[in-house]
């Protein structure tokens, strides 16, 4: 992205940055011009396998295994960041189980209850930006979803998977 953004300097009054992040200021009348030329630069310069998110898993495991022992475990990892990613689980064949909802302003996100078909464990998540999935997961087959573990904010100590990706069997 810097090189992308270094790409189009002359359009811009000021910009700096680094392998995770970068920022800039321009003038209004310059946008158009910049957005086409950073267009530009990328199509001429991305490779196809940056066209495609993926997800690296590190483990697949079943809600069962999700224990208040194994949360307080997690957390000894922290701090995460770009040289400490949270791990990312898979758990397969999980089901809605009857209360998902879609929410959020703009209706993008859905606030899931799962449930694994290898324990009667039930597992709140959030799927940010994943609406698009809310009638596939209404239809009571069975899917996979991959996410990290995350404490519930709202509701303190209580654990909820950050939804990642949910694919159909």
């Amino acid at each position: 992205m810097y090189k992308a953004i270094e790409y189009c300097r002359d359009l811009l009054e000021n910009f700096g940055g680094h392998t995770y992040a970068a920022g800039l200021s321009m003038k209004v009348e310059n946008v158009k011009a910049f957005t086409e030329r950073f267009e530009e630069f990328v199509s001429q310069n991305i490779l196809p396998e940056q066209t495609s998110a993926v997800i690296d898993i590190d483990s697949e495991i079943d809600f069962k295994d999700i224990t208040p022992k194994f949360f307080n475990d997690l957390k000894k990892f922290n701090p995460y960041g770009p040289d400490n990613l949270k791990p990312v689980f898979c758990t397969r064949n999980v089901y809605d189980y009857g209360t998902s909802k879609v929410v959020g302003r703009d209706q993008e996100h859905i606030k899931l209850e799962l449930v694994d078909n290898k324990s009667n464990n039930v597992m709140n998540g959030i799927a940010f930006g994943q609406s698009s999935h809310v009638r596939f997961i209404k239809t009571k087959r069975s899917f996979n979803i991959c996410y990290t573990i995350e404490e519930n904010t709202h509701k303190r100590g209580e654990v909820q998977l950050q939804i990642e990706d949910i694919k159909p069997n």
